[in-house]
């Protein structure tokens, strides 16, 4: 039997991106992770580059998932998939064209993203089976944090999902971890990347 898919609601308070908001929000999300322990790592050579790497999960949820940001302003952004297409085959990543996104990036940076999220992607599907949402990045402009807009861009989703939908995400800050657990979610692993030794949560709500 063929399994349901799931469909990601429409939110009406909420701004749903599209192509002509790519340019801005790889800006936006840029600027959002430019103190995030991992992208730091992964880019301490390659600053200028921050933008490019959000254009690949932009890109592939504009295609296969859906981007909502809290306002056309583009303040805060979260990039939601489905987990019928949460798997990046190569010929998704054609179509949707992440994969020149990616090429942008270079192969010593493609290389250490790539060490990343073969561990998490191997986890996620340990820990996850059946339906459910996976909010692929989130980020809140700089001059925009503190005023609950993440907050808001994930209760939005909540408060409009059928309840019996678990969310998934990993977040790479231990004051995420806080902020995630405040909003329902509970730590399922906490790993440590070894070609960076800095550790990542990997989290659940399971909205029951």
């Amino acid at each position: 039997m063929k399994k349901n898919k799931l469909i990601i609601p429409t939110i009406p308070d909420l701004y749903r991106l599209t192509s002509k908001d790519y340019s801005r929000a790889c800006e936006v999300l840029g600027l959002a992770f430019q103190e995030d322990p991992i992208w730091k790592a992964i880019l301490k050579d390659d600053p200028d580059k921050f933008s490019l790497v959000f254009g690949v999960p932009l890109k592939y949820s504009l295609k296969y998932g859906v981007v909502l940001a809290s306002s056309p302003n583009l303040e805060g952004i979260a990039a939601w998939l489905p987990s019928d297409y949460i798997k990046s085959t190569f010929f998704r990543f054609l179509m949707s064209g992440a994969l020149w996104s990616a090429m942008k990036l270079g192969s010593k940076i493609g290389k250490l993203i790539q060490e990343v999220f073969e561990i998490i992607t191997e986890d996620r599907e340990t820990n996850m089976k059946g339906t459910y949402l996976y909010l692929y990045v989130i980020g809140v402009a700089p001059e925009s944090q503190g005023k609950g807009i993440g907050t808001h861009l994930i209760n939005s989703m909540q408060s409009n999902l059928p309840p019996v939908i678990p969310i998934y995400l990993e977040t790479e800050t231990e004051r995420n971890v806080k902020l995630y657990e405040r909003l329902g979610f509970k730590v399922l692993k906490k790993i440590m990347v070894p070609s960076l030794q800095l550790p990542m949560w990997e989290m659940q709500h399971d909205r029951k």
